[in-house]
C-alpha cells in the first residue's frame, strides 16, 4: 500500500495521518464546496508549514517546501494543487528514494542496486521475483532476498547558490543533508529472463521495479547512449529529463542505459546532493526499469564522493585504491560485445593512466571471441569544439590512449565532456583510415550545423576506431571550430591534418540529442535523435559500423 500524507482540520486544531485517502478528501469532508479557495488554502498552508520534516523523506520536504514558497503567487488554483501534490507525495522518511539498476559484472546472471533513505533508517533489503509483477502482494514469497551493505553518508552539502533554493525553498546556500546508502547485489539469476524487484524494508517498500538479464549467448540488442546533461537547476533538469523519455518512449525494448558522465553541475567542494537527487527523482521511472552503465565526468568528482554513493557498479582494483570517486572503471560482456567503462579524470594521479592501460589490456585478453570491443568515457581523446580541443589534459590522454585503443582494436569509443556532435574516423595512429567509408550523403555545408556538410554513412572499423560524441542530452552546448580555425592551431596540438579526422557529421544544433545504439553480429548502427519536446523528435544522423 502507498502511504499518503494527509491532514485534517478538526475542532480548529491540526491533525497529521497517514491514509489511503487523499488531503483533499480528508480537509474537504463536511465543507462546502464554496470553501475550496480561500479557507482550503488557508488550511494547506497551516498544515504544509507545520509538517514536522524529520519525518519524512528529503526530497519530499524540499518539493513540500518550494510548493509553501510558491503558493504565494499565482492563481489560487494553481497554488493548491502545488500544494495538494506537494504534500501527498511526501513519504516516511524510511521510503528509498535514488533508485537505480545498475549493471554490475556479469549482467546474464546479477544486476545491481543502490538507493537512499534519510540518515539512521536501517538497511534495507531487494526482494526479486519472476516475470512482471504489478502489486505488492505478488512479493509475499519472493523469489530472492538479498540484505544490503549500507553505510552513512553524514553532513554533505545539499545546496549551492545556482540551484535557486534559497528563494525557491528557503534552503541556504551549503545546507548540509544526511543520508543512508543502500547497495545490493542479485546473483544467480538465469539470462534472458524479466525479474520484478523493490528495494526498503517492510512497511516501507519502494514501487515496483523491473529489469532482464542479458542472454548467454551473442544475440542482437541494443542500447541507450546520452552523455552531459549537466543540470543544476529546475529548468535544466526538466531539459534533460525530456530527452531521456523521449528515448525511452522510441526505444522502449533497449537492453540498458549507458551515460558518459556529466550527470550533474556542481563539483569539487562546492557539490550539491540536491542535483544527484533531481537527477533521479525527475527519471526515476525510467531508473526502475531499465540497466544503468554510467561513467565518471569531470562534474561528477567531488570531495562527497557523491558519484560512488550514488551507483553500484564494479570497481577495478586500482580504481577503487587510487581513484577519487571509485566505480567508474569495470567492464561487462552483452550479447557479441565487450564494453570498457573508463575514466581519464584522475589522469594526473602518479601511476594511474599506467594501471588503467593495464587493466584494458587484460580485459581484451581474457575477451578474445567477442566480436565488437566498445569503449566509453567522458573526455574525448579527440574532439572539434572550441571549448576542449585545446585542453592539455585532453592532449595527454590521446597521447596515451590513441595508439592503445589501436593496438586492441576497439571498434567504438563513445565520448562526452564536448557537448557538440561529432564522427571522427576511422583513425589509426592519429590518422583517418584511407578508403574506410561509404554510403554518405552530401548536404549542404552549414558553418554551425553541419560544418562538414556530410550525412550518414558506413564506417568500416577494421582498420581503426571511430571516435564518437552525440551532443549532450541537457542545455548546455558548445560550438565548433571550422577547418581554418584548426589548421591555424595544429602546431598546439601536436598533430597534422586534425580536420582531416572529421569524416561525418560535425556541427552544433543547439538542441538535445540521444542516440540508440544497436548491435549485430555484422554490424553497429548509430541512430541519434534530436529532442524539441517529449513528443517531438526528429532523425538527427545515422551511422553504421562494419568490419
Amino acid at each position: 500500500m502507498r502511504i499518503s500524507f494527509l491532514s485534517v482540520l478538526m475542532a480548529g486544531i491540526l491533525v497529521i495521518i497517514f491514509s489511503e485517502r487523499s488531503a483533499s478528501q480528508v480537509i474537504n469532508a463536511g465543507v462546502p464546496n464554496s470553501s475550496r479557495s480561500i479557507q482550503y488554502l488557508d488550511s494547506l498552508r497551516r498544515v504544509a508549514s507545520s509538517t514536522s520534516e524529520d519525518a519524512f523523506d528529503i526530497p519530499g520536504i524540499t518539493r513540500l517546501r518550494k510548493a509553501i514558497i510558491s503558493s504565494n503567487t499565482g492563481a489560487d488554483a494553481d497554488k493548491i494543487k502545488r500544494l495538494e501534490e506537494a504534500l501527498n507525495n511526501l513519504h516516511p522518511k524510511e521510503t528509498p528514494y535514488g533508485i537505480v539498476v545498475n549493471i554490475n559484472q556479469d549482467p546474464s546472471s546479477q544486476m545491481a542496486f543502490n538507493w537512499f533513505t534519510n540518515a539512521g533508517v536501517s538497511a534495507g533489503k531487494v526482494q526479486i521475483i519472476k516475470g512482471s509483477a504489478s502489486t505488492p502482494s505478488q512479493f509475499l514469497k519472493p523469489l530472492k532476498t538479498v540484505e544490503a551493505k549500507s553505510f552513512q553518508a553524514n553532513d554533505l552539502n545539499y545546496s549551492v547558490k545556482s540551484n535557486g533554493l534559497l528563494s525557491l525553498a528557503g534552503i541556504a546556500d551549503n545546507a548540509k543533508r544526511s543520508y543512508t546508502v543502500n547497495k545490493a547485489i542479485v546473483t544467480h539469476l538465469k539470462p534472458n529472463t524479466e525479474y520484478s524487484f523493490r528495494v526498503g524494508n517492510d512497511g516501507h517498500w519502494s514501487e515496483i521495479g523491473t529489469f532482464k538479464t542479458a542472454p548467454d549467448r551473442k544475440a542482437d540488442f541494443s542500447f541507450l547512449y546520452t552523455t552531459d546533461p549537466q543540470a543544476n537547476n529546475d529548468e535544466m533538469f526538466n531539459i534533460s529529463q525530456k530527452t531521456t523519455h523521449a528515448a525511452q518512449r522510441m526505444y522502449p525494448g533497449a537492453s540498458f542505459w549507458l551515460a558518459c558522465g556529466d550527470l550533474v553541475q556542481s563539483d569539487k567542494s562546492a557539490n550539491s546532493e540536491w542535483e544527484w537527487e533531481q537527477f533521479f527523482s525527475t527519471q526515476q521511472d525510467l531508473f526502475l526499469h531499465i540497466p544503468f552503465a554510467p561513467v565518471l565526468g569531470n562534474h561528477d568528482k567531488s570531495e562527497n564522493k557523491n558519484f560512488t554513493s550514488h551507483f553500484n557498479t564494479s570497481s577495478a582494483s586500482f580504481d577503487s585504491a587510487m581513484s577519487t570517486s571509485p566505480g567508474s572503471v569495470y567492464s561487462f560482456v552483452y550479447g557479441n560485445a565487450l564494453f570498457l567503462a573508463l575514466s581519464f579524470e584522475d589522469y594526473n594521479k602518479p601511476g594511474y593512466l599506467e594501471s588503467l592501460a593495464k587493466w584494458m589490456k587484460v580485459q581484451v585478453s581474457e575477451h578474445p571471441k567477442t566480436k565488437w570491443r566498445i569503449a566509453y568515457y567522458h573526455k574525448t581523446l579527440f574532439t572539434g569544439s572550441h571549448s576542449h580541443q585545446g585542453d592539455s589534459d585532453g592532449e595527454l590522454v590521446r597521447d596515451r590512449f590513441a595508439p592503445l585503443f589501436d593496438s586492441l582494436k576497439i571498434d567504438l569509443a563513445l565520448q562526452g565532456h564536448d557537448h557538440i556532435y561529432e564522427v571522427i574516423g576511422p583513425v589509426k595512429g592519429k590518422m583517418l583510415v584511407p578508403g574506410a567509408l561509404k554510403n554518405q550523403l552530401q548536404v549542404p555545408v552549414n558553418p554551425r550545423e553541419n560544418v562538414t556538410g556530410r550525412l550518414n554513412g558506413v564506417f568500416n572499423v577494421k582498420g581503426g576506431t571511430l571516435y564518437f560524441l552525440n551532443n549532450s542530452a541537457g542545455k548546455k552546448k558548445y560550438e565548433p571550430k571550422s577547418k581554418a580555425e584548426m589548421d591555424s592551431t595544429e602546431s598546439n596540438l601536436g598533430m597534422k591534418n586534425y580536420y582531416g579526422l572529421f569524416s561525418g557529421r560535425f556541427g552544433q544544433t543547439g538542441r538535445p540529442t540521444f542516440s540508440n545504439i544497436s548491435v549485430t553480429r555484422d554490424t553497429v548502427t548509430v541512430s541519434t535523435f534530436e529532442v524539441y519536446d517529449e513528443s517531438n523528435v526528429s532523425p538527427f544522423d545515422k551511422i553504421k559500423l562494419v568490419k
